[in-house]
């Protein structure tokens, strides 16, 4: 299993991954990538900044991706995200303990409220290649540049 973790309390970012069919499995796996996700500390971000994978282009790949969440403890939430290409509209949704979740496309960050910590098992499906290649909505991709460790995450999915 391949570990990353990245963000910080200060940034509310601070997460930790665990790569069950990640970079070590090139080659072996076909298109999917499966890994475990845990929000560190209590309350927070989770796929931020605002991020996608719906369009095989350059500089981002198609990737479906499913999540089951779990919280501790079991009644805490969170709220799941989606905004499209028109970012003046998007939608949020209550995710709760065992809640499933399907995302083929938009920009879909998560936010935990305080006091909780999420997981999620996540399963990404790619549809030309394995590799996974985010991005991250122009107006706050410049915080990849802040938030530590978060470009060795995004080089751990490749």
């Amino acid at each position: 299993m391949d570990v990353v973790q990245y963000g910080s309390d200060d940034t509310k970012t601070h997460r930790k991954i665990k790569h069950i069919l990640g970079q070590k499995q090139n080659g072996k796996v076909g298109r999917l990538l499966v890994s475990e996700l845990f929000t560190v500390g209590k309350g927070g971000w989770s796929g931020f900044p605002p991020h996608k994978h719906d369009t095989d282009r350059d500089g981002e790949t198609h990737h479906d991706e499913v999540y089951n969440f779990r919280f501790d403890p079991k009644e805490g939430f969170a709220l799941q995200l989606l905004q499209g290409e028109n970012k003046k509209v998007g939608d949020a949704h209550h995710i709760v303990d065992g809640s499933t979740f399907v995302i083929d496309k938009g920009y879909h960050p998560c936010v935990v409220a305080p006091g909780y910590q999420m997981y999620y098992f996540t399963i990404l499906a790619g549809k030309s290649q394995r590799s996974l290649v985010q991005y991250f909505q122009p107006e706050y991709s410049w915080q990849v540049e802040t938030i530590p460790g978060i470009k060795d995450m995004i080089a751990k999915f490749k």
